[in-house]
């Protein structure tokens, strides 16, 4: 092994000069004359100085490469180093440190101070050296690059706002009090100036006889500093809704000023809001926050060249295996986890560790994290939304039990002496907000924040950042990830649901992709290490998927290949010739056959051993919920309210012992809607198809859904994915008709 290689990215302004204490002898006695050497003849990284060369070290006990390197002067044979006693830089005889920790770590040029290599699995299978970008971005594509990366957050604020808007006209201030999607009613208090010289106006939170009194509007009603609200008056003949902006907000007291824009009579408005009888309600509008983070951040990024230059593919991408100190993690890995741990100590910028559904994503990040602490190294994790960076940290902990294996149950163990801060107070884990929520994030070996809560540290304030379900995560949002690390480890699955997009303009342009999957594209998959054995189901459960999504790549445990649901067959289809109906008010569909299908579906299950509480129905309409639960609750099992129904993409990451799916479109002529969409599609099906452990029922019309329809051609449909499926479950004798 030539160390050579190891120092091929290595920079001398991302280090600095070693300091040590030049008396100490306390090492193995090492020729540094001839190491140094060595390392000179390799690297001749020179300085201003002539005659003046710099030697990057190697870790105390492993040939790795450090930020901290020593100054060699050939011709006069001595190193260059800080004296630690002093303070000041100073040069010594090489011949004078060959027991002090300068030799130590200079060993590794000799040939016979390298350990053998203990390289243990396929070399085939670690990633290579310098990966190139499939292409590269020209001049003036970098700059429109980072344009319309602005541009799409720009355009999801708005249709957020658009959104939210559309939501309460068509709801109404009186429904909406009724359902419980506003805050109120807000009493008035006074009327006071601004610091930007304009009015704004004092509300007092009113407490109804019976409710509690210690109401935070913060944690209870979810208002903000700097947040837009809809604020609204009960009766008529008055001029709201307007837009408000909360600039600022206590306990149980928020103060208010109106936006300009869309106020017809200021007069009248303000003299509703400065009468003493005055009642408002808020309905959320926009929470600006997390959108200025994510501009600042891409603003950041461009500033930064690596990272522009990676973004755009202007470099290669590089990893070092040190195959003379393998990571080990700290919990048990099959092959396929520990090869993707190798990968991620061993990536240099980036690397995505691609995790299908029950392959032990977050496991193996667990371990990965523990191993780079135990380094030395500075680690952040993040994710998309709280509950994502909770489920890292702690898992299913209790209060009372730490879930094995995992980042809380080391932390709460003495020996290993791990620390652990959670940024943001919305979290709503007991166990994080008890444990962690208080804690330094200056003194913590790990900090856990949102991708959001992420953006108030500044550029490259950790040596790693590790981000989960970083499929589901925006480009913007992962930039702040990107923006404070050095190194960003990416988990997810590319092949299931993608970022949710507010604005669906965007959706066919594909500014909606992950960042996780945008470097594939730009890499390839020669950056990215797959997670192949699935510990969540049934062979036969996850056969068609593996074909269909993962190129037959996966393998099923043994624990799980067999699992079943008393004697109940791990997969059928139910071939009903139901009515679809469109609701009245806004677009969605129902079908009131499928309901009455999957309700039996559902006693079936139950009569058959499984607690309702392990059963979860997937519609992929909104509007069939309603219908699928009234159907549920006429069945006459118990606790039916337990059974979870819900939409697909609130299942994405979800499991349950059964699933029960309803497709819900079906018709003559073969619209099936957004299920036929040629990219979303089929991800959307994967989710749906890879929740189940041990019993999955599939309720829908095979020929609508298998029949490309009128409006499209074959190649921007995905029917016939459809169609597969069905050919599958009819071959294994288990399609019900």
């Amino acid at each position: 092994m030539n160390p050579y290689k190891k120092f091929s990215d290595w920079k001398r302004s991302n280090a600095e000069l070693l300091t040590t204490d030049i008396r100490s002898g306390e090492y193995d006695p090492v020729d540094v004359s001839e190491a140094a050497s060595r390392a000179n003849d390799e690297l001749q990284i020179s300085t201003q100085n002539e005659g003046r060369f710099v030697l990057p070290l190697f870790e105390l006990d492993e040939p790795a490469p450090i930020r901290e390197y020593v100054y060699y002067r050939p011709e006069n044979d001595d190193i260059g180093c800080i004296d630690s006693n002093f303070g000041t830089p100073r040069f010594i005889d090489c011949e004078k440190l060959e027991t002090n920790e300068i030799g130590h770590r200079l060993r590794f040029w000799l040939p016979s101070h390298r350990p053998e290599p203990e390289i243990d699995i396929d070399e085939s299978k670690l990633p290579k050296d310098q990966v190139s970008p499939i292409d590269r971005l020209a001049k003036t594509e970098r700059e429109q690059f980072f344009q319309q990366l602005r541009g799409f957050v720009r355009s999801e604020r708005d249709a957020e706002k658009e959104a939210n808007w559309e939501t309460y006209n068509e709801v109404g201030l009186e429904s909406a009090i009724h359902r419980n999607l506003v805050s109120g009613p807000f009493a008035h208090i006074s009327k006071i100036k601004a610091k930007n010289g304009r009015s704004a106006y004092r509300f007092q939170f009113v407490v109804e006889d019976g409710d509690e009194e210690d109401v935070n509007l913060r944690n209870d009603e979810e208002l903000f500093e700097g947040n837009y609200c809809i604020l609204d008056l009960e009766g008529e003949n008055h001029p709201f809704p307007i837009v408000v902006e909360l600039i600022s907000v206590g306990d149980q007291t928020i103060t208010i000023q109106p936006k300009k824009d869309g106020i017809q009579n200021t007069k009248s408005v303000r003299g509703y809001l400065s009468q003493d009888n005055t009642e408002v309600w808020l309905h959320p509008l926009l929470n600006p926050v997390p959108f200025e983070r994510r501009l600042t951040a891409i603003s950041q990024v461009k500033k930064s060249d690596e990272k522009r230059e990676l973004l755009t593919g202007q470099r290669d991408v590089a990893f070092s295996v040190n195959e003379y100190a393998l990571p080990e993690g700290c919990i048990e890995l099959n092959e396929y986890q520990r090869q993707a741990l190798i990968w991620a100590t061993s990536a240099e910028d980036i690397v995505c560790i691609h995790g299908p559904p029950g392959t032990g994503k977050t496991r193996t990040l667990t371990a990965f994290v523990e191993n780079t602490v135990s380094r030395g190294n500075s680690v952040l994790v993040t994710a998309h939304s709280n509950q994502a960076v909770d489920n890292l940290l702690v898992g299913d902990s209790t209060l009372d039990s730490p879930e094995d294996d995992t980042l809380h149950e080391m932390a709460q163990d003495p020996e290993k002496n791990l620390s652990v801060a959670r940024v943001g107070s919305n979290s709503r884990n007991q166990v994080v907000r008890t444990n962690y929520t208080y804690e330094s994030v200056a003194d913590a070996d790990i900090v856990a924040a949102t991708t959001s809560g992420a953006a108030t540290f500044e550029q490259n304030r950790f040596d790693i950042a590790v981000v989960d379900e970083a499929s589901q995560a925006s480009r913007p949002a992962t930039a702040i990830a990107l923006n404070c690390a050095r190194k960003l480890v990416l988990a997810g699955d590319h092949k299931q649901l993608p970022p949710y997009c507010a604005d669906e303009s965007m959706q066919e342009e594909d500014m909606h992709i992950s960042l996780f999957e945008y470097l594939l594209n730009r890499y390839g998959e020669n950056i990215a290490v797959l997670l192949r054995k699935q510990y969540r189901m049934h062979e036969k459960i996850a056969e068609f998927p593996n074909q269909a999504f993962y190129q037959g790549e996966l393998e099923t445990a043994s624990r799980n290949r067999d699992w079943t649901v008393d004697d109940l067959k791990p997969i059928m289809g139910v071939n009903i010739q139901g009515e679809e109906k469109r609701q009245t008010h806004g677009n969605s569909y129902y079908n009131p056959q499928e309901a009455e299908a999957v309700a039996k579906q559902v006693k079936l299950l139950v009569k058959s051993g499984l607690g309702p509480e392990d059963i979860g129905v997937i519609t992929a309409y909104s509007g069939q919920i309603r219908k699928i639960r009234n159907q549920i609750h006429r069945v006459g099992i118990d606790n039916p309210g337990v059974v979870t129904v819900d939409t697909v993409d609130s299942f994405q990451g979800g499991e349950r012992e059964a699933i029960i799916v309803s497709f819900v479109r079906s018709n003559p002529d073969g619209y099936s809607g957004f299920l036929e969409f040629p990219v979303e599609g089929p991800r959307r099906l994967n989710v749906a198809v890879t929740r189940a452990r041990k019993r999955l029922v599939l309720v829908g019309n095979w020929d609508t859904l298998g029949t490309v329809a009128p409006h499209r051609s074959p190649s921007e449909s995905c029917a016939d994915l459809y169609a597969e499926l069905a050919e599958y479950i009819q071959s294994q004798g288990w399609m019900l008709s």
